[in-house]
């Protein structure tokens, strides 16, 4: 299908059918996906905890529990669960392993162009550090990688529920995040929907074209 029409099919699902499995082909192609999400001077400051498990997705709904326990299902019930984070060491050591991938992969054809490259990457970083917005700027990296992810699922013939309704420390205790050195943003609940999932049926509703976009 196109991109439009993969965006029209894209919708937040909210009952997933048990029965029915990504398979490892397709997970596969999914974190592909991601993984060629565009960021910020290519910073890729992002890690993902993916799970197809029962024992996995009673981890993650740790986080859903109490007043967010109406998420719960959607965790337990999806085929897959991925838990997007952003690295909380972002550091010169980061910044080395990034260029040294670019090189290997072929990126710099001569030492002076990587050299540059490495220069401008540290500028920019320094800048974020300096405006003390650093952890802010990498975290909507990620979401460029969200969306991409979404919209891939969608291509893909899976249904998805994006989830910020958690609670951070309860879901970094479950995963041991904090010794991983990663904040949990956003939890992605992946799979089948049900034929009955109310909001499967209903009008997309968006703001039309003329209120988002101004022509200059």
């Amino acid at each position: 299908m196109s991109i439009l029409q993969s965006a029209q099919r894209r919708y937040s699902a909210k009952h997933f059918d048990t029965t029915k499995k990504i398979s490892p082909e397709t997970l596969t192609e999914l974190e592909t996906i991601f993984q060629l999400s565009p960021s910020s001077i290519n910073i890729q400051p992002w890690h993902v905890l993916v799970t197809g498990t029962e024992t996995g997705k009673a981890k993650v709904a740790q986080g859903v529990q109490g007043f967010y326990r109406f998420n719960e299902r959607k965790i337990l019930d999806a085929s897959h669960v991925m838990v997007l984070c952003v690295k909380e060491d972002l550091n010169v050591e980061h910044l080395q392993r990034l260029i040294d991938k670019e090189d290997t992969d072929g990126r710099y054809k001569t030492a002076e162009i990587k050299q540059r490259a490495a220069e401008v990457r540290q500028w920019f970083f320094d800048f974020h550090q300096q405006r003390q917005d650093l952890p802010a700027w990498a975290a909507h990296q990620v979401y460029l990688g969200l969306g991409q992810l979404l919209l891939a699922a969608a291509d893909l013939g899976l249904d998805s529920l994006p989830i910020e309704g958690f609670d951070e420390d309860a879901l970094s205790i479950a995963l041991d995040l904090k010794s991983k050195k990663l904040k949990p943003l956003v939890i992605v609940a992946l799979g089948y929907a049900t034929e009955d999932d109310f909001n499967k049926h209903l009008p997309k509703s968006r703001f039309d074209l003329k209120d988002v976009f101004t022509e200059f």
